[in-house]
């Protein structure tokens, strides 16, 4: 294996496992956004849209500011995305016969699109950043599998483990979540990496904003391929190049490179006969194209970035002042969520909040929270419900979209129950039921008597509740639930004391954790236990 390869390997291990949960199962420290923090295209665009800098964007802004030097070394050694293209690719090789050359353009038009949305506060960094698309990958379709067949041979090792007296074991479960966009994201990667049976790091030769904007900065750097006096012409170079970065000059020499597309993988230099190939800043021909080019006055790149920022403006302009990209007020978001506007302009839909949540009611969202809001995490008590004891979200965020609350996370209200009426056993169907009381840790929902009906009914006090979803989440109603959690009054900052904030609106929130099983009946009610109808 070469240097870029155990490399490669490496990073990949490593950014797998701390999207797994990795750093919190074996050290106890929360580590899921160590790596997507280290994208360089959703760190600049998230600093733009934001307005703000803040330390986790840095080491994003940092891998940028390498491209003056190392130039696209990111994309040849580190990033994990383009390391399973390649090991995908290499899979896919045999398909391919010969590859058709790719237009560069493309992705100078994607990174353009996005700088320009950003200017307008709009991210648009879910679409194309490299590193939370990988996250999505692995933290929203590689996850669930991977648990479930974990939980499959837990069960099939439980007979062995109760004969030999580990009841912990035998009896121990794995939960297997579930996510909305789990058939979309197959579909997507399914795409992006069956490209590879047509030609080489497809993905990231055409599409990658970061790759764009690393290629730009690596005109500026020192360490750029060179070829010497030595070279044969043999072509080995151009053969094994994953960029297309190598194509015959004038004189058929393969002494020119687009360094806007060279890896600096160093493949060419290893396959090199004659050790005419270096990367190292010194003599040597480097005659270079620097951008596609065509006929005279015609530019592919200038009118890729003229396009992609017109397009990227108008996506912004459309999302901002018109319905259709527009955010409906309708979705209940993670405690210590941002404002909505500086929410969305921060998150980069990584999925890393919602693969870290352990009740699975962090969903990424289709339309529910607009165009804008497209695969953003919305809380979904229908699912499970968010623990008030539970922060799990926020350090795993990588882009701090949703702040860490510490002691004051329970006085994070993310929205208020409301009762369906139409829908509840008491109110409609004058059945007794007391599951929505029972469950909730705050005791915020109160049973009352109603004129004309015979048993108790719910009602819930708005100071006191905090938006769990506890209600919700145990409704004995089947499909659409008695009792749901919508937005209203939520506590969102972006600075401040969530305490302090609901002390200042007159909020009442105390949370009283329910032992497991503590539920407390009515002594004197002889029928079937809550949530159960005759």
């Amino acid at each position: 294996m070469t240097l870029r390869g155990a490399v490669q390997a490496v990073s990949l291990a490593a950014f797998v496992l701390l999207v797994l949960g990795a750093a919190e199962a074996l050290l106890g420290q929360p580590g899921r956004d160590l790596f997507v923090r280290l994208d360089p295209a959703a760190a600049l665009v998230t600093l733009l849209a934001d307005r703000s800098l803040t330390v986790k964007i840095a080491p994003g802004l940092v891998v940028l500011a390498t491209g003056l030097v190392l130039g696209r070394a990111f994309c040849g050694f580190v990033c994990p995305l383009g390391a399973t293209i390649d090991a995908t690719d290499r899979l896919l090789r045999h398909f391919r016969t010969s590859p058709p050359r790719l237009p560069a353009w493309p992705k100078f038009a994607v990174l353009a699109a996005m700088l320009a949305a950003a200017a307008f506060g709009v991210s648009l960094a879910f679409a194309a950043a490299p590193l939370p698309l990988a996250a999505r990958l692995y933290g929203l379709a590689v996850q669930p599998p991977l648990a479930l067949a974990a939980d499959l041979g837990l069960h099939l090792f439980a007979p062995l483990a109760r004969e030999a007296g580990m009841l912990g074991l035998a009896y121990a479960e794995i939960p297997v979540p579930a996510y909305d966009t789990l058939v979309f994201v197959l579909v997507f990667f399914t795409l992006v990496i069956g490209a590879g049976a047509f030609v080489r790091r497809a993905w990231c030769r055409m599409l990658c904003p970061a790759g764009a904007g690393l290629g730009l900065l690596a005109l500026a750097s020192p360490f750029r391929r060179r070829v010497s006096s030595a070279c044969t012409a043999c072509g080995r170079c151009a053969r094994v190049c994953p960029s297309g970065a190598i194509q015959p000059g004038p004189r058929q020499d393969f002494a020119a490179t687009r360094h806007v597309e060279c890896f600096a993988c160093l493949r060419c230099r290893d396959a090199c006969p004659e050790r005419a190939i270096s990367f190292m800043p010194r003599a040597g021909r480097n005659a270079a194209t620097t951008a596609p080019t065509g006929s005279p006055g015609f530019s592919p790149l200038r009118r890729a970035i003229i396009g992609g920022a017109a397009t990227g403006a108008g996506l912004a302009v459309l999302g901002l002042a018109g319905p259709a990209l527009g955010r409906p007020a309708g979705v209940v978001r993670p405690p210590g969520s941002l404002p909505e506007d500086d929410f969305l302009a921060r998150c980069v839909r990584c999925g890393l909040c919602a693969a870290a949540c352990p009740t699975n009611t962090l969903q990424p969202a289709w339309f529910a929270a607009g165009g804008l809001g497209l695969f953003s995490p919305v809380v979904t008590p229908a699912v499970g419900f968010c623990n008030p004891a539970c922060h799990a979200c926020a350090p795993a965020c990588p882009t701090a979209a949703i702040l860490p609350l510490g002691e004051e996370r329970t006085f994070a209200k993310i929205g208020t129950a409301e009762v369906v009426r139409k829908k509840c056993l008491a109110w409609e169907d004058k059945k007794k039921c007391l599951v929505c009381d029972e469950v909730c840790p705050y005791d915020a929902v109160d049973l009352k008597p109603e004129p004309g009906n015979p048993v108790a009914v719910p009602h819930v006090d708005e100071k006191r509740c905090a938006g769990c979803g506890f209600c919700e989440r145990y409704c004995p109603v089947p499909g659409e639930k008695a009792i749901v959690v919508r937005p209203k009054d939520a506590i969102r900052l972006r600075r401040g004391s969530a305490a302090q904030a609901a002390q200042a609106r007159g909020l009442r929130l105390e949370f009283k954790p329910k032992e497991p099983g503590a539920l407390v009946f009515d002594e004197d009610y002889e029928g079937l236990p809550p949530g159960f109808s005759e």
